[in-house]
């Protein structure tokens, strides 16, 4: 092809790198590829977790509790009452009880691996007795914890076969989200989960047994539910640790719990027979002086305790078997990798697509908001059909395509407003031009400004018996002067000490130090507290000076207070779209109001007192002279406040050597 030929296309291809329409697609493929840089690295799976979580608990709370298990508890009350651990005769009544009303299956989620007491007698005859008569009983041990220590087996229970092990696998924080089927040791053996064990029994007399899958030999038929280990990518997992046969837990009707009855109930004959009869039932601990935790991914949502005694969830994993062998519920699927980067990709993708169309506040509002809520909406309908769908990792492709074209866009933007105010400036001044351009941004983020928290020093004025000497003047020599009075205030607030006047309120004024910048470091924290107190001594000064005044010219004299509290602070736009100011919120500001306010009889020879908090004093180090009040109950606060007049400067001390 001639040189002469090419030109066109190249030229084509030269421009269409310049359109929207390329930069959206490169800009997609880009974050794309980061999103799945950071995917990998498992940046989104504690995300993902959580979302899970929330997806599992609208779901759960919606199942009924499972009226074939039964709890029995060993509660703090009832370990005080018979000991701890129980005695070998105690247990043996325990077991002797619910047996009588022929349960189908008992689960002894206590360790007992030794006789208690340890010398052995007619107690432990008894319970051994009870392990020989029964074959629905089911003994529990630790196969390996995290520090590598096991907990044997009853051991009689463990020559019957009678045993399993009752480990889980922790996610992050601890978080118990899947549940641990099988395991095998260095040399083969395999061991079962003492739930599974107690299910299979139970469904045995439904005729429920368990079953290979015919076309892989990793499966496991249960009625009718085909049950796959998890991949250790399993969902929003990167490289989980899915060792031996896992499945995940979904909690059919929690946080909601199990029929129950104590320990001292069952001994002393106070239960209902019903409670055990077919049932399986459960003994484990509910106590706070043995603690028997785990945490479940509930307690976010709702006002729930997060903790679970594990005994209960054991007894949810239980359930789940139970539901899945009479198809009743299903195991949680997910999509392989590359059905999950392709729904990546196109949520990606479609962010900065999307752009092109909106090109208005509100439609860049609409299109982020309910890209989100599709995208919500479909992950949840998938998980209600037993489907994981990532949410996070999509969540930040839509997100962060979208950011990046809004900026690449405003950049567009910038270089408009350059020429546009190029133009301007031919015909107005620039200050002009730029007027009329801030004042169109404003109207199109409706001048809202973001709420932040941060500490801040409030300072707070008041005239004394303003109200008396109002009701002596004209209205506008009382305007001129109280003018005269903020207008010298305001100076000396804003000009001389860096602060901020919020607001006027009568004659009181209130002052912040500190806004709207947040203090990053200690000592410009410190700084604002000094230049309150030191903007506060100045309004001593000027009052002074004020007073002069008025004396000659026959105004009333009058006297101001001072209140100044350091602390944490919310500052933001507070009021509608069309009215609104900004302001702070918080106990500090509280705090300061009431400070100034404070016994009007302290310090009556100075034309200004000055009262301030401890957090004030905390950040003043000793260039001032001050005097403790004392700590005082202020009106409005149930805790003690510790209040401090200031003096003024600390005087240097003279050394008597130099003289």
């Amino acid at each position: 092809m001639k040189l002469s030929a090419m030109k066109p296309i190249l030229k084509k291809i030269t421009q269409s790198r310049q359109s929207p329409l390329f930069v959206a697609l490169f800009m997609g493929h880009l974050v794309f590829a980061t999103v799945l840089g950071f995917r990998a690295l498992g940046f989104f799976q504690g995300l993902e977790l959580t979302s899970y979580d929330l997806m599992l608990w609208t779901r759960s709370i919606s199942v009924p509790a499972d009226q074939r298990i039964t709890m029995v508890w060993a509660t703090d009350e009832d370990q005080r009452t018979w000991g701890w651990p129980l005695s070998d005769e105690h247990l043996a009544s325990l077991i002797a009880t619910i047996e009588t009303y022929e349960p189908r299956v008992i689960a002894l989620n206590i360790y007992r691996d030794l006789p208690v007491p340890r010398v052995t007698g007619h107690g432990y005859e008894y319970l051994l007795s009870q392990f020989k008569q029964h074959d629905n009983i089911f003994g529990v041990k630790k196969y390996k914890s995290e520090t590598g220590v096991h907990v044997d087996p009853p051991p009689l229970l463990d020559e019957k076969g009678q045993v399993g092990f009752n480990d889980l696998s922790a996610d992050s924080r601890g978080i118990f989200r899947r549940g641990l089927l099988f395991v095998s040791d260095d040399i083969g053996n395999v061991y079962a989960f003492y739930g599974l064990l107690m299910a299979l029994k139970y469904l045995a007399q439904e005729g429920i047994t368990p079953e290979a899958h015919p076309d892989d030999e990793r499966y496991m038929v249960l009625g009718k539910t085909v049950l796959k280990p998890l991949e250790p990518d399993f969902g929003g997992y990167v490289k989980g640790d899915m060792g031996g046969f896992q499945m995940m837990l979904n909690y059919p009707a929690a946080p909601r719990g199990f029929k129950d009855v104590s320990i001292t109930r069952v001994l002393t004959g106070r239960f209902n027979p019903d409670d055990f009869k077919d049932k399986i039932v459960i003994i484990g601990v509910n106590a706070e002086a043995t603690p028997d935790f785990l945490y479940t991914p509930f307690g976010y949502w709702e006002n729930v305790d997060q903790r679970v005694p594990a005994a209960a969830v054991h007894a949810y994993s239980i359930s789940q078997l139970l539901r899945m062998a009479e198809g009743k519920s299903q195991p949680m699927d997910t999509w392989n990798e590359s059905q999950e980067v392709a729904w990546i990709w196109m949520w990606t993708l479609l962010g900065a697509l999307v752009c092109l169309w909106a090109r208005s506040v509100l439609r860049f509002t609409l299109s982020l908001v309910g890209g989100l809520m599709l995208l919500v909406s479909m992950s949840y309908i998938g998980f209600s059909s037993n489907y994981w769908i990532l949410v996070a990792a999509p969540t930040f492709g839509w997100i962060s395509s979208i950011a990046v074209m809004i900026s690449y866009l405003s950049n567009q933007e910038k270089n408009q407003r350059a020429e546009l105010m190029h133009l301007f400036s031919k015909h107005v001044s620039k200050d002009v031009a730029e007027i009329i351009w801030k004042e169109r941004e404003e109207y199109l983020t409706e001048g809202r400004l973001r709420s932040q928290r941060l500490i801040a020093t409030l300072l707070f004025t008041d005239l004394q018996n303003f109200t008396t000497v109002s009701e002596r003047m004209e209205p506008q020599e009382l305007m001129d002067w109280l003018n005269q009075y903020m207008e010298t205030m305001v100076n000396v607030v804003e000009k001389q000490y860096s602060g901020q006047v919020n607001k006027f309120i009568g004659d009181a004024i209130m002052a912040i130090f500190g806004v709207p910048i947040p203090r990053t470091e200690l000592s410009l924290v410190h700084q604002d507290a000094i230049n309150s107190v030191e903007c506060a001594l100045a309004m001593r000064t000027e009052i002074e000076k004020l007073r002069d005044i008025w004396q000659t010219e026959g105004m009333p004299l009058i006297r101001m207070r001072v209140g100044i509290c350091t602390g944490p602070v919310v500052a933001g736009s507070l009021g509608g779209i069309e009215r609104q100011e900004y302001t702070v919120l918080g106990d500090t500001v509280n705090t300061a109001s009431r400070l100034e306010s404070f016994d009007k009889s302290i310090d009556t020879d100075e034309p200004c007192r000055i009262l301030i908090s401890q957090t004030t004093l905390d950040c003043l180090g000793d260039r001032f002279e001050t005097e403790c009040v004392g700590s005082v109950s202020l009106k409005g606060k149930e805790v003690k406040v510790t209040i401090h007049r200031v003096i003024g400067f600390k005087k240097p001390q003279i050394d008597l050597d130099d003289l």
